[in-house]
């Protein structure tokens, strides 16, 4: 059988899945709504259901007196998305909203037009429901810099932590710790498994590099090493905040869920926002009021938009669209994410027969794909995780090593006709032909570099009054030497575990990538590192910060400590572009735990807080 088909075979091999019902909301009120806005008196309107939104919505309406309508763009994620081993294949579907940045000078040049892809959630849970499940929660000193930096009082570590531990189902009690973990929330919490041999193998490598394991990433204690994370995922499956929190709180007759339901501006009277207008089915646009809130958790991008077109930002910019500025805020600046080189790529050069080199792949895939019909989480050799200091100095780790593997020969076999790396990072053909080869001499682990204290920033602006477009987004990332520099040294740092014993014994051999943008370099030197970040540097899913959050006197931020929106009553952002500054690992609990503590904040100002 062709190699190709045997791979793609493998891919395929699925049981079928158990309870899909556990990732449908049962009602729509989407219908009922455009044909009459005026039937139920809402208190609360919250705009988009992902991984804050969902929260917030189910959050609200424990409260019996309130009526919480919650507007979706999009509808129910697929049965797809339960496979935490096969996330990538939601990228660049229908359930992504597949935003693009516009060209920069120095940054994308292998990419599409040269231009970065940037995946976001479309549909209940978000991005919750397509991403890769890591619950990495932050460190110590990011939220205290929230708090002391930022003068965001009331979101510091330990202001925040209790919501963390709200959320929270830990399963693993070989390891619970209760001081920083809890059990019985609705947010499952997974270690992961895997069979892939170059696990153990990177570990000693590690290891060999003075590394040590990290028993627990959500610790209080700096962490610094290399260990495994935990998962949303729950019983071999995706747990996104549609499973966790929307669908186990369907049945309250107060929570009114509007799937395919575009919202397209809030209206705002004297000041005060009482309702918003949106889109469903048809080119007519209705609108809906609310007595008490319009809460914005559409996501760090389209949070943004919706404020600017509702007449909230900044009013040099409004004016060029035509749209009179209510108030002039900062949206849409402050755009951060962590920037990431997925172009350390290792080969197996065991060199032995092609024969084994294929069966050996598909074999690996099949264990790995047999633990999902064993409700066994995986998500392959991506579980070992390293988080790196490229500065002794340091008290916290500003690089983390993310690893994943590519079967042999499955570069170009996902079902969008994609290439994985077009897909995940939106690589340009004459790149992805750079991949394709190396696929074909084996798997191929790929180990990823990431910035997790970023200094520059991008922002997002309007394209047009339509509220359908698409914003424009402008990354200026990795425009500070520190950034470069930064990521240079993690660079240097695999390269340093591919000359490892462990790496040497296993055959596994990182690989130049003949780019034709950096020919003229000599590999592994720094001007060809510089040549490649140019190229290939590509953001890691993490956008935050859009809507800043800052003190009553801070000119830079557009919500408050009570992520009210400044000037506007009734009217707040509670979502991940609320970050004054991006945390230090993956952005996916932080936001959960925004909506937590944003549910918390609302119910307190109207006296329902417990």
């Amino acid at each position: 059988m062709n190699a190709k088909i045997i791979t793609v075979t493998a891919f395929c091999m699925v049981s079928v899945l158990q309870g899909y019902h556990t990732i449908i909301y049962p009602t729509d009120y989407a219908s009922a709504l455009y044909e009459d806005p005026t039937q139920v008196t809402f208190d609360f309107i919250v705009v988009g259901g992902g991984s804050a939104g969902a929260t917030v919505a189910a959050r609200l309406s424990e409260i019996p007196e309130w009526n919480v309508l919650l507007l979706e763009a999009g509808g129910d994620p697929p049965e797809l998305t339960e496979n935490p081993l096969l996330w990538t294949r939601n990228l660049r579907t229908e359930y992504d909203w597949e935003f693009f940045s516009e060209k920069n000078d120095i940054l994308f040049k292998g990419m599409e037009k040269e231009r970065c892809i940037l995946s976001r959630g479309l549909g209940l849970g978000g991005s919750s429901s397509i991403n890769a499940m890591i619950y990495l929660r932050g460190t110590v000193e990011d939220f205290n810099q929230w708090k002391n930096k930022y003068g965001c009082n009331g979101w510091g570590y330990e202001d925040v932590l209790p919501y963390f531990k709200k959320s929270e189902d830990f399963v693993d009690t070989s390891r619970y710790n209760q001081e920083i973990h809890s059990q019985g929330g609705p947010l499952t919490v997974t270690p992961l498994e895997t069979f892939d041999p170059a696990y153990k193998v990177i570990a000693e490598a590690e290891q060999s590099l003075n590394l040590i394991q990290v028993n627990d990433f959500n610790r209080k204690e700096p962490v610094i090493g290399y260990g495994n994370f935990d998962s949303n995922t729950r019983d071999g499956r995706r747990c996104s905040t549609l499973k966790a929190f929307l669908i186990p709180s369907s049945s309250r007759p107060n929570l009114y869920v509007a799937k395919y339901t575009i919202v397209t501006k809030v209206l705002i009277k004297d000041d005060v926002a009482v309702g918003v207008e949106f889109k469903y089915s048809s080119d007519e646009f209705k609108s809906v009021n609310c007595t008490k809130e319009v809460v914005i958790c559409a996501g760090p991008i389209k949070s943004p938009q919706l404020l600017m077109l509702s007449g909230i930002g900044p009013k040099e910019h409004l004016n060029d669209h035509g749209i009179p500025t209510i108030k002039d805020l900062p949206v849409g600046f402050n755009m951060q994410d962590h920037m990431s080189l997925p172009a350390l790529v290792f080969t197996d050069r065991k060199y032995r027969p092609m024969e084994d080199i294929i069966n050996e792949s598909n074999d690996l895939l099949k264990n790995e794909i047999s633990l999902y019909s064993k409700n066994i989480s995986s998500l392959g050799l991506s579980k070992l995780m390293t988080f790196y200091k490229s500065n002794d100095d340091l008290d916290y780790p500003d690089v983390q090593i993310i690893k994943f593997r590519i079967p042999f020969n499955s570069t170009n076999t996902l079902p969008n006709k994609i290439n994985v790396f077009t897909n995940m990072f939106g690589y340009a053909k004459e790149v992805t032909n750079v991949y394709d080869e190396l696929n074909l001499l084996s798997d191929l682990i790929v180990m990823a570099p990431i910035i997790l204290q970023p200094l520059s920033t991008g922002r997002v602006m309007l394209n047009s009054i339509n509220p359908l477009d698409k914003p424009k987004i402008f990354l200026n990332y990795l425009s500070c030497d520190e950034e470069i520099e930064t990521l240079l040294k993690g660079i240097e740092f695999i390269v340093t575990l591919s000359k490892t014993k462990s790496m040497i014994d296993a055959g596994l051999v990182l690989e130049e990538l003949k780019l034709s943008n950096c020919a003229d370099h000599i590999w592994d030197t720094r001007d060809y590192w510089i040549c490649v970040i140019q190229n290939l540097a590509a953001p890691f899913y993490h956008v935050v910060g859009t809507c800043r959050m800052g003190s009553e006197d801070d000119s830079c931020s557009v919500v408050d400590p009570k992520l009210r929106v400044k000037g506007i009553t009734g009217m707040r952002v509670i979502d991940s572009s609320v970050m004054p500054k991006i945390v230090s690992v993956n952005t996916n609990a932080a936001s959960i735990m925004i909506g937590e503590k944003g549910s918390d904040i609302i119910k307190e100002c109207y006296g329902k807080l417990s």
